[in-house]
């Protein structure tokens, strides 16, 4: 399987996007491929399959969904197929990013729906409806012609109509009142459903609320439930994972501690020594060097 890289179709380092618009006839496909990036797809006309983490989804217009970065997925035609095609770098919205992360309807579309369409159980995306698909192409036009013709300050417009869309996709997500957790099968299901999400997404600002929200529970029926199912806390079982991923970080490269901290969603320097030295007896600091000596 191919695997695509930024370098590969990203502008550049310091601006980590692309823009296109794709055609495909009859009968086409493009074949299983991951990549480094993310890729962001809105249906402008036509109808296909998408293969996404081994399972197989009917697409047509006015869809979108959001592609993560390393899963396998292809594409397969029916008549005929026109794509928007956004790819991009987390890292080009990096602070933007994590302000939206306090929506939880941004949250439910960019990070839990790509998440659960690999269950089985969930066979939904973002579908607009015939007035949203007008404002969706108008957005997607403007980003698209800054891009193109790459006139003075285009990087800084771009990445503001970036999120001008995700914000407008955001609302129609809302308006879906799409609550996908609970197609699951059974609570305990939930639950670990949404522990893999939190592990897989643990850098993440994301809330009680939020995560409860997910689960289609209320704030104490879901932390009730995670604790007995999991044997810890929200908080507890997502800092665990953090300490872990920081540990692994602190041997396997040479960022200092407070890079570490906030690669792994600490903002605070000091609750990151303090946890660690709870769960651990030592501090960061000493951790690595008693590691690095042995």
């Amino acid at each position: 399987m191919t695997r695509f890289d930024n370098e590969s179709y990203l502008e550049a380092y310091e601006f980590p996007f692309h823009l296109e618009q794709y055609t495909f006839r009859k009968k086409e496909s493009v074949k299983p491929h991951s990549h480094e990036f993310v890729e962001f797809v809105y249906v402008v006309e036509g109808s296909g399959r998408h293969s996404y983490a081994g399972s197989e989804y009917l697409i047509q217009e006015g869809d979108v969904f959001v592609i993560e970065p390393d899963v396998e997925h292809a594409y397969f035609v029916d008549e005929h197929l026109i794509v928007y095609n956004i790819l991009f770098a987390p890292s080009i919205l990096s602070h933007e990013l994590q302000t939206l992360s306090n929506v939880t309807s941004f949250v439910d579309f960019f990070y839990v729906e790509p998440f659960l369409r690999q269950s089985v159980h969930f066979q939904s995306h973002l579908r607009l409806n015939p007035h949203q698909r007008i404002e969706m192409k108008q957005l997607l036009d403007r980003i698209l012609s800054e891009y193109t013709e790459k006139m003075l300050g285009y990087r800084l417009l771009v990445k503001t109509r970036l999120i001008e869309m995700f914000v407008f996709l955001s609302r129609c997500y809302d308006q879906m009142l799409h609550k996908p957790m609970t197609a699951l099968a059974s609570e305990h299901k939930i639950i670990e459903r949404v522990a893999e999400f939190i592990e897989l997404h643990h850098a993440n600002p994301l809330s009680l609320a939020q995560v409860s929200q997910m689960c289609g529970m209320s704030q104490s029926a879901f932390t009730s439930r995670f604790k007995l199912y999991m044997g810890k806390t929200f908080i507890e079982f997502r800092n665990e994972i953090r300490i872990r991923i920081a540990k692994e970080l602190m041997l396997s490269t040479n960022s200092n501690i407070l890079q570490i901290a906030q690669e792994v969603g600490f903002d605070d320097l000091s609750f990151f020594n303090k946890l660690f030295k709870q769960m651990h007896g030592i501090s960061p600091g000493k951790f690595r060097k008693s590691q690095k000596a042995d």
